[in-house]
């Protein structure tokens, strides 16, 4: 449990009081702090959690010396005392827990209580001997208020406190959350005479400080020194109408300065601040009053700073692999005195009936015999296998007709392997792009439009365009600690000649991703493999689907095309 703060005032009679005395006792199953005073004084007293004290503040005493003892019984740590105010003297009590605590005053002493957890222990008073005094360092003058952050920044891990607070002077309550905090926080001579009423439960003490600071139009200000100054909200938002202009040229180094120009715009006084760049120098000319360039200052610091690179090496590997295998009988039948059909490497004509084949009388021409008995045939004769690897050709002669046969095959293996590696290095958040290769000129034919002929007649217009191929890699990288996040487009193109009029078919591999890779690491952004396998038989029908046999009666033609495309990307940032 966090205690609240609970405000309790006795009478005052005068100033003129002052401490005499600090002691822990048993009593009973109680362990009772007993602060001696001579003469009447108010107290107001809370409690603060992490570390768990108990602060009491004495109004109406003599200034004291700054002391600190250590206690280390009945559940108290150490004890210390100093002076506050003008007339207030505080002690705060370190405890070893979160306590509920009774404060009573008498005559002579206030007393705060709570219940022992640890037993039977010896009393403890101040005026022992040998209890050491601990002075803090000298108070120093606080430095110019020089306006730098317009928010609260923790220093340290944030500690939950609850407070609350009725009708209590801006001073006090700024002095609460300076003990609990261990910083120097100061009031602005306008707002000291404020009162606060607020209660805030279990927030982090900067959230709880501008959470009631903002509820009575007060604003916190860290100064670069660390003091913290609480001012007037109202006079705050009019300073700037009171301050004359004044003009700062800032030098930009690693940015260019038109990129600052609108992020500092935005912090400008309406209708009084302006900003412009010098792009010969890099500059921004920034006029305003003085507070509000005080803070433009820091905040170019934090945008110009120097901005990590990246070198990135891509690999673009496509594959193309193609397998074929065919096989063909061709049967001709010659009749050397009558019908030919003369397709093939064997049309020779008996023009003289001699009996005889001349390569003289060679003709292309089939020969029919219409009035006779003569028989001519040809068998797969329109499926020969282009650029064979074997040829064998028999001849069997049957009186006046040949029977010439053809055996031919192929096997052919193709593997094509094609890689490009480009490398590009560039700046972290800026894109960069590299093309190896060439712009292909395209003729585009507009029919709409018509323009001047030959002979004074009309023609469609026609104009060229430029398609860029070969290989090119787009990427912007993005740092995030030792990991780059990509935006890459990465494509290999090539133009090859269409079968038609159209001109040009574009044949391309690319991909495009967004990736996240840690530095120095390979990762595959895509992957693409086409297989296409073609079968395709012909022959005599009948014969050529004969058992074992039927391999004698037709071609046959086995092919497969696999084409396989693989892109990998590598990004390693560049440290200075």
């Amino acid at each position: 449990m966090i205690p609240v703060i609970a405000l309790s005032l006795a009478a005052l009679s005068g100033p003129g009081a002052e401490v005499t005395n600090l002691s822990v006792r048993l009593a009973a199953t109680r362990t009772e702090i007993v602060i001696g005073v001579e003469g009447v004084v108010r107290a107001s007293h809370f409690a603060l959690a992490e570390p768990h004290r108990i602060v009491v503040d004495l109004i109406g005493l003599q200034p004291v010396k700054p002391s600190r003892y250590r206690v280390g019984r009945g559940g108290v740590l150490g004890m210390r005392i100093a002076q506050f105010d003008k007339d207030i003297v505080r002690v705060v009590i370190d405890v070893d827990r979160a306590v509920e605590y009774i404060l009573t005053e008498e005559d002579g002493t206030v007393t705060l209580s709570f219940e022992n957890p640890a037993g039977a222990f010896e009393a403890w008073s101040s005026t022992q001997p040998g209890q050491s005094l601990a002075a803090p360092p000298p108070q120093t003058t606080p430095a110019a208020a020089a306006p730098a952050a317009a928010a609260l920044q923790p220093r340290q891990q944030a500690q939950l406190i609850t407070v609350t607070f009725t009708e209590e002077p801006v001073a006090n309550v700024l002095a609460a959350f300076a003990d609990f905090a261990n910083r120097s926080i100061v009031p602005s001579a306008d707002v000291k005479a404020k009162l606060i009423t607020a209660e805030v439960r279990n927030q982090p003490w900067e959230v709880a400080l501008e959470a009631i600071m903002a509820a009575n139009n007060l604003v916190p200000r860290e100064m670069e020194n660390g003091v913290i100054v609480v001012e007037d909200g109202a006079r705050l938002a009019n300073r700037p109408n009171e301050e004359p202009l004044a003009s700062r040229q800032y030098a930009i180094v690693y940015v260019s300065s038109d990129s600052l120009v609108q992020p500092v715009r935005a912090m400008l006084t309406p209708q009084k601040g302006q900003v412009s760049s010098n792009k010969s120098s890099n500059t921004l000319l920034v006029t305003d009053v003085p507070s509000v360039l005080d803070r433009i200052e820091p905040l170019i610091q934090q945008l110009d700073v120097r901005m990590p690179q990246v070198n990135i090496s891509a690999t673009i590997a496509f594959v193309d692999r193609s397998t074929l295998e065919q096989l063909g009988v061709t049967y001709d039948i010659k009749d050397s005195r009558g019908s030919q059909l003369n397709r093939r490497v064997t049309g020779f004509v008996d023009e003289n009936a001699d009996g005889l084949f001349t390569g003289d009388e060679a003709t292309s021409e089939d020969v029919i015999l219409l009035g006779g008995n003569s028989i001519a045939a040809l068998g797969n004769a329109n499926f020969p296998v282009p650029n064979p690897a074997l040829q064998i050709v028999s001849s069997l002669v049957l009186g006046r007709h040949t029977l010439i046969s053809f055996l031919e095959a192929l096997q052919s293996i193709t593997l094509s392997d094609i890689q490009a590696r480009p490398v590009v290095t560039v700046m972290n958040h800026r894109q960069a792009e590299i093309q190896v290769g060439q712009r292909t000129p395209i003729r585009v034919i507009d029919a709409g439009a018509l323009g001047g002929g030959a002979a004074g007649g009309q023609a469609p217009l026609a104009t060229v365009d430029y398609q860029d191929t070969g290989v090119i890699l787009r990427v912007t990288p993005h740092v995030t600690g030792d990991q780059v996040l990509l935006d890459i487009h990465a494509e290999r193109s090539d133009a090859v000649p269409a079968s038609s009029d159209i001109g040009f078919v574009f044949s391309t591999q690319n991909a495009r991703t967004q990736v996240l890779v840690r530095d120095g690491e390979t990762t595959v952004i895509g992957g693409l493999t086409i297989t296409e396998k073609s079968r395709v038989r012909t022959g005599i029908p009948i014969l050529m689907d004969l058992p074992i046999l039927g391999a004698l009666f037709r071609n046959s033609r086995e092919a497969e095309n696999k084409r396989d495309l693989l892109i990998m990307v590598t990004p390693h940032i560049v440290r200075n």
